[in-house]
């Protein structure tokens, strides 16, 4: 079941073209949500830190003015989705998938260590942790799927 037609207690969903000036205030703008919604600042730093680290590569990998993110939350549960797409190139997508199964392989702990020793030696002064240190700091349960020339990253954050 997607994320989309979830029924959840409150979410936010934004769309705009993929600008860089506009990730910050996106994260702060989600971080105070999730903060007010669930009066846990570390769990809002975390997931934050997360949908910016999304919207970067939206952002980076993004073909057109269409980059969107949801965020769905349930007070029930404490669950939390995140979703975020854009339109990419059929190289974008192939860019991100590999890097997509770099990342998505070893354990959480390992694949970060080893994606961290990479950036160290990497002359280009790209990190490429972005989605590493996601699925370590948070835990959560990522996919990847790409429809038509869209490419969207979910991110199931349960408590």
């Amino acid at each position: 079941m997607s994320i989309e037609s979830e029924v959840k207690d409150g979410y936010i969903e934004l769309r705009f073209g993929p600008r860089w000036k506009y990730i910050a205030v996106v994260r702060a703008f989600i971080q105070n949500f999730l903060a007010v919604s669930f009066s846990d600042d570390v769990r809002a730093d975390k997931i934050a830190m997360a949908a910016s680290e999304l919207l970067e590569n939206a952002v980076k990998y993004a073909n057109g003015e269409d980059t969107r993110i949801r965020v769905s939350l349930s007070s029930a549960t404490g669950d939390i989705d995140i979703s975020v797409s854009n339109k990419a190139t059929p190289e974008a997508m192939a860019s991100l998938k590999a890097m997509w199964d770099s990342v998505m392989t070893d354990d959480p702990l390992a694949a970060y260590v080893t994606k961290m020793k990479e950036a160290a030696t990497r002359s280009d002064g790209k990190s490429q942790l972005g989605l590493v240190r996601i699925r370590y700091e948070t835990g959560a349960r990522m996919t990847l799927k790409t429809e038509g020339e869209f490419i969207t990253i979910e991110l199931k954050y349960v408590k």
